[in-house]
């Protein structure tokens, strides 16, 4: 069998013969970067006496295209905005009292309660009321008020108390708390007395006067509750409720021994 010689068509010569050319410039690159092209390359060095001079600059025979002010006198007599070119009176009371400036509203005093206060470690917070209009607002460390009490903020805040700053100075609020006056009186209990099983009522009282005195000791207890101060309240709270517990164990034991 004889060898076949490959022939190229027209149409195959040319990206051969370009990959030929391609691949020979190449070759001929790496050739010379083995050899030390461009290794050579240095950046040359300053030399100041290479540097041309600055040019020099005269302002001696620099002229302003201003003219001189009397030149624009016929602006100020004759003004270009005016309907009939001609200046406006000047006033020199309204002068006067543009340059001295009016005096600043007063400041509003500041007249508001404290009423909650709230410190966690992120957030700083008071809620605030108005004495006059009974409006609250929270507030918190740092903030300006609103309405009329807009000049005042609030600079410091701690547990029991609020301190603001304002026009008058810094003004420090307490935390307003419960003193006992202005509650309403809590509702007396009167303890009814249980009679145990068998046993005879007492000599002098009916079975059926026992509920026909407890309104009679509801009014009484009413009046002697009102004239309490708040620690005689709580303790006489406190008894009442010993006193329902000691009941509870009695019939609890008289249920037992049953």
């Amino acid at each position: 069998m004889t060898p076949r010689l490959l022939q190229l068509t027209s149409a195959q010569r040319l990206p051969a013969l370009l990959a030929a050319v391609v691949t020979l410039w190449a070759l001929l690159f790496a050739i010379a970067g083995l050899t030390g092209l461009g290794g050579r390359y240095r950046v040359h060095p300053d030399d100041p006496a290479r540097v041309p001079p600055l040019p020099a600059l005269d302002l001696s025979q620099a002229r302003s295209p201003l003219q001189p002010v009397e030149a624009y006198a016929d602006i100020g007599e004759r003004p270009l905005f005016n309907a009939d070119r001609r200046p406006l009176p000047f006033d020199d009371a309204k002068a006067d009292a543009g340059a001295e400036g009016e005096p600043p509203p007063p400041a509003a005093p500041l007249d508001v309660v404290v009423t909650s206060i709230i410190m966690t470690p992120s957030l700083k917070l008071a809620i605030v009321t108005d004495t006059r209009s009974g409006k609250s607002v929270s507030v918190k460390e740092g903030q300006v008020l609103d309405g009329e009490f807009a000049g005042w903020s609030l600079k410091e805040l701690q547990a029991r108390k609020a301190v603001f700053s304002g026009p008058g100075g810094e003004v420090s609020a307490d935390l307003r708390v419960f003193d006992g006056a202005g509650g309403q009186a809590p509702t007396p209990f009167a303890v009814p007395q249980v009679a145990e099983p068998g046993s005879a009522a007492p000599p002098g009282q009916a079975a059926g006067a026992a509920p026909a005195q407890q309104p009679a000791q509801g009014a009484e207890g009413e009046a002697k509750t009102e004239t309490l101060t708040p620690e005689q309240r709580s303790e006489m709270i406190r008894r009442r409720i010993e006193e329902r517990r000691r009941q509870m164990r009695e019939e609890a034991a008289r249920a037992n021994n049953r």
